[in-house]
């Protein structure tokens, strides 16, 4: 991003739309400003931050997902450092939040949008656990949290409302995170990578099905 000091890339759709988030400091402590950007064509940059009455301080607003109707998801963190998730529409520049119907106080996170506008990502309510969401465009909120975990975050969907992304077993020095995927037909299935038992995440997914991730 022109004149920043650390840019980080997010999200890319098939009409050469990137989305990220730039920083104009670089902190020892990481305690950095920043703003969410979107692209086009890696040239015609664009800041796009939720006009937040109540902003972090530095503050911190990241796009993280983008569709190929260039509507693009992230999340902006409050003064109480609750994070709270949108969706940006890069035609028309209009803000909407993306919020838990039942908790709509809940520290959110949108972390990926599909074509249909189906938007996943993954939230913390009232002293409750991480639990990722698939929230359907025109429809429910739906909280997928993987079968005993003690915590599941989604960071990707695809066309097919496949989620992926990852959860954590036991906390503390003990704890392990796996990836998972899960389909509205079968649910969740857990992902491994051979050589990272126990320390895989997945953060994407296409309509073919194919994962990426890291371990």
């Amino acid at each position: 991003f022109p004149g920043s000091v650390q840019t980080q890339v997010t999200g890319l759709n098939n009409n050469g739309v990137t989305v990220g988030f730039w920083s104009g400091m670089n902190t020892a402590n990481m305690m950095n400003d920043n703003s969410g950007f979107y692209a086009v064509d890696g040239q015609d940059f664009h800041t796009a931050s939720f006009p937040a009455s109540d902003p972090a301080s530095p503050p911190v607003d990241q796009l993280l997902g983008v569709n190929d109707n260039d509507v693009a998801v992230g999340f902006y963190a409050d003064a109480k450092g609750n994070n709270h998730g949108y969706e940006y529409n890069i035609t028309n520049h209009r803000f909407s939040r993306v919020l838990d119907p039942a908790h709509p106080g809940a520290s959110l996170t949108a972390a990926a949008i599909n074509d249909h506008g189906d938007v996943a990502g993954f939230y913390t309510g009232p002293g409750g656990p991480t639990d990722a969401f698939l929230k359907t465009a025109g429809g429910p909120f739906r909280s997928l949290a993987y079968p005993g975990a003690s915590g599941t975050s989604a960071f990707g969907v695809n066309g097919s409302d496949e989620v992926v992304g990852a959860y954590t077993d036991g906390s503390g020095n003990s704890a392990t995170t796996h990836g998972f995927t899960w389909t509205p037909q079968g649910g969740f299935a857990r992902v491994d990578d051979p050589q990272g038992q126990g320390s895989t995440t997945i953060n994407g997914i296409n309509d073919h099905g194919d994962l990426v991730g890291f371990y």
